[in-house]
């Protein structure tokens, strides 16, 4: 939804106009959507999750969450591209610190916000529009490789070493967010890691795993002023 169709309303009852709501405004509201549609896929799963369900969460009429992403797929999409892009944004801030910085920021992301990490690689999409998706990998990955570049000789090289880095830090938080092994355990496993391709001795920091979702937080704050401004006058359509 454009910001001139949200602002194409009928006025309410009574002759006054809704707000006028800024590109701002929706951004906010569609981030509140994936943040509520994050926790609301790990409280119901894939085949329980529905639109209508979500949209009494946010307080918004049924027809409001299809209007900004089309269908069930097309949010899911969107929920995974910005918590792919959440991610990237934590690499790309920790790549002028080194390899280590990065692999600690992948390790605080998957441990801090377990659901948006679960939900980006455990949903299979092969139908969905996962352009946004895409690009946002391509980030993760670049992220990934840069950080591995003073390892390699070669740009095959490279390449070769960041993909087995991801695989690996990737199965070992598996382990972790599947009950297999532990903090402690991940720490040691990271370390011998990072010795292995990198050559360097680093001793990781590992948060405890959230058992909830991360946006757990959001939902029980409750949503903030903008939200609330941006929701009630979506919720007049």
């Amino acid at each position: 939804m454009t910001e001139e169709q949200a602002n194409r309303r009928p006025r309410h009852a009574g002759g006054t106009m809704p707000r006028i709501l800024t590109q701002a405004h929706l951004e906010q509201f569609r981030n509140r959507l994936c943040d509520v549609a994050a926790r609301l896929y790990f409280e119901m799963g894939h085949s329980d999750f529905n639109m209508r369900d979500l949209a009494a969460r946010v307080g918004v009429s049924a027809m409001t969450p299809y209007r900004y992403f089309g269908d069930k797929d097309g949010i899911l999409a969107a929920v995974r591209a910005r918590g792919t892009g959440r991610l990237a944004d934590q690499l790309e801030a920790a790549l002028p610190e080194g390899a280590g910085a990065v692999i600690q920021a992948y390790i605080k992301f998957a441990m801090d916000e377990t659901a948006y990490y679960r939900l980006i690689f455990d949903l299979s999409q092969p139908h969905a529009k996962l352009a946004e998706l895409a690009r946002q990998e391509h980030r993760l990955r670049a992220a990934m490789a840069a950080a591995i570049a003073p390892a390699a000789r070669s740009n095959s090289e490279r390449e070769m070493l960041a993909a087995n880095l991801w695989a690996a830090l990737h199965g070992a938080l598996c382990l972790v967010v599947a009950g297999k092994t532990s903090e402690d355990e991940l720490g040691e496993l990271t370390s011998r890691l990072a010795f292995m391709l990198l050559g360097v001795r680093i001793r990781f920091a590992v948060p405890h795993l959230q058992p909830t979702p991360a946006c757990e937080a959001v939902a029980n704050s409750g949503p903030s002023a903008a939200h609330m401004a941006a929701a009630a006058n979506i919720a007049a359509e």
